[in-house]
């Protein structure tokens, strides 16, 4: 690297940019985080120094650019793989790598809107444009990452930035032309990292987890080289961005803008990803349209994720079934089957039933929410997770909790909700939507399905033909080890049958199972689940066996 860096220098030619420049061997010396503020200090200085052209600004930004690169590249690479830094290591993290590309991204936007608006004979070449165009989006692209990462917003006015950066290029006819913007980039153009862009942004707050969102801009940077713009709407559109407006891609419903805007469909990324679905379920997959991934950690659930989050046909916004009001409680939450049947075990609630939910206007339960308005939470939750309960119906919750939880909370996850109402055991629920929100905040909708659980303990039971005493029998019925299951009770608000939920490692179909609840013995039979999730499947059967 100290080679490398000392030849940028010499290639300067001009002694007063070699003084500016004199500090780049230093960054062979230094840890990444010293060397990357370092950076930052000096493009600082010299965005800011009156004595410098914009095009000798130009070029010492695209040297300091060229010296770092590799360095941010590995951050990335290293900071999606760690799952258990301290809070405050993690946040020190973000925030220094992500003043880098902020910084450098309005370094760039300053420059290119000072350059490419004067006269034709002192603008910079256009190899130039294009270099300082794509730098300045695939920089945008990583300062959006960083703050995905952090579970934050965009920032501020990013989207109307980029987007002004769309106009000059389309003035400057540049959309089009193949360029790498560095060295050790594949050839690419303004258009793909535009869209590259665009549709990271329409993941915001999608709750996808780090390396499923360097998954997701792998697989973009892949696909995106095929996709056509358009300023005209056609009904094979199924995106669109409006270049007065500080928003991403948006997916199109039925109103059309009227305002300037670009259109496209990706129905050949949709199709590569249904393909790729398949492939998955055979065997494991590591590549996509014959390129291969270096994330491919969580690939199924991230595929599948975009196709319905993307998917010309089967997208839908869920609405809810009934109004929520609005309410203030704090809860400690367990997530995971496992957690909230451990929860369930340390409560004995095998034989203890409660009031549910779903039993009842919530109107009729005054005592119960006094209680959790004075603050007092239970804290026998495993994991002992603290999250907000701000609105409610017989149906569902909506949540509030802090960021960190977001690594174990996702769509379908189960959940134990308990708060501080005297004599009520936890409600049992599915998480249906979790999204980022400011303040470093999950928002996260959960459908509840009782407040009234029960253990149960079940094992695999083995049916033999020829069977040719009792001890025999014996040990065949003990072949396995007993496991805890959920029984869901009938839910009279929905007509819903009673169901019984249980780890998902544990469940063969057309299986006979043995289960002791209610201390009764039962012996049933299950053939396909009713509905399933990361951890759990849930099975159905009649009432009376309860």
């Amino acid at each position: 690297m100290k080679n490398l860096l000392s030849t940028l220098i010499k290639k300067e030619g001009v002694n007063s940019l070699n003084t500016r420049l004199s500090w780049l061997p230093e960054l062979a010396h230094l840890d990444a985080i010293s060397s990357i503020n370092l950076s930052v200090k000096h493009i600082t200085s010299i965005v800011n120094d009156h004595a410098l052209s914009v095009s000798e600004k130009i070029h010492l930004l695209l040297l300091i650019e060229d010296a770092n690169h590799q360095t941010l590249n590995q951050q990335i690479a290293s900071f999606v793989k760690l799952d258990n830094l301290k809070i405050e290591i993690t946040h020190h993290i973000v925030d220094v790598n992500y003043a880098y590309y902020r910084m450098v991204f309005l370094a760039y936007t300053k420059l290119i809107d000072l350059s490419f608006n004067k006269l034709p004979e002192h603008q910079p070449q256009q190899t130039i444009k294009l270099v300082m165009l794509a730098r300045a989006i695939m920089t945008a692209t990583h300062m959006l990452k960083w703050r995905y990462f952090e579970r934050a917003a965009a920032p501020a006015n990013l989207w109307s930035q980029v987007n002004t950066l769309f106009q000059y290029a389309n003035e400057h006819q540049l959309n089009q032309l193949a360029l790498k913007p560095y060295r050790d980039c594949a050839s690419t153009t303004i258009n793909s990292l535009f869209l590259q862009l665009w549709m990271l942004g329409n993941l915001n707050f999608s709750g996808l987890l780090k390396p499923q969102l360097e998954t997701v801009a792998e697989l973009l940077a892949m696909s995106m080289h095929e996709v056509q713009i358009s300023d005209a709407w056609q009904p094979k559109h199924t995106f669109y961005v409006e270049l007065n407006k500080d928003y991403p891609a948006r997916h199109m419903r039925k109103v059309i803008p009227n305002t300037q805007a670009y259109f496209w469909h990706i129905d050949a990324f949709d199709m590569e990803a249904k393909q790729s679905l398949m492939q998955l379920q055979q065997q494991h997959l590591s590549h996509f349209k014959g390129g291969a991934l270096k994330n491919s950690y969580l690939l199924e659930d991230t595929l599948l994720y975009l196709q319905k989050e993307w998917s010309r046909t089967g997208y839908q916004r869920q609405r809810r079934r009934e109004l929520r009001h609005d309410i203030i409680k704090s809860a400690t939450v367990s997530v995971g089957i496992q957690a909230v049947a451990e929860l369930l075990k340390q409560l004995n609630l095998d034989h203890a039933p409660v009031k549910s939910l779903l039993d009842g206007n919530l109107t009729k339960r005054p005592v119960q929410t006094r209680v959790v308005n004075q603050g007092k939470t239970n804290t026998l939750m495993v994991g002992k997770e603290k999250w907000n309960i701000l609105n409610e119906s017989t149906l569902g919750l909506g949540t509030f909790a802090s960021q960190d939880a977001g690594a174990t909370v996702k769509p379908n996850r189960l959940v134990a909700i308990l708060t501080a109402r005297t004599q009520a055991g936890p409600a049992i629920g599915i998480v249906r939507n979790s999204k980022q929100m400011s303040g470093a905040k999950l928002k996260i909708g959960i459908e509840l399905l009782t407040e009234n659980p029960h253990l149960a303990q079940l094992k695999k039971f083995e049916v033999k033909k020829n069977v040719e005493d009792d001890t025999q029998k014996q040990a065949n019925e003990s072949l396995n080890n007993e496991f805890y299951g959920i029984h869901i009770p009938y839910i009279n608000a929905l007509n819903k049958p009673s169901s019984l939920i249980m780890p998902k490692i544990e469940f063969f179909p057309n299986t006979f199972y043995e289960i002791h609840f209610k201390n009764k013995r039962e012996i049933v039979k299950f053939d396909a689940p009713s509905e399933q999730g990361d951890d759990w499947v849930a099975v159905t059967f009649p009432e009376e066996l309860m």
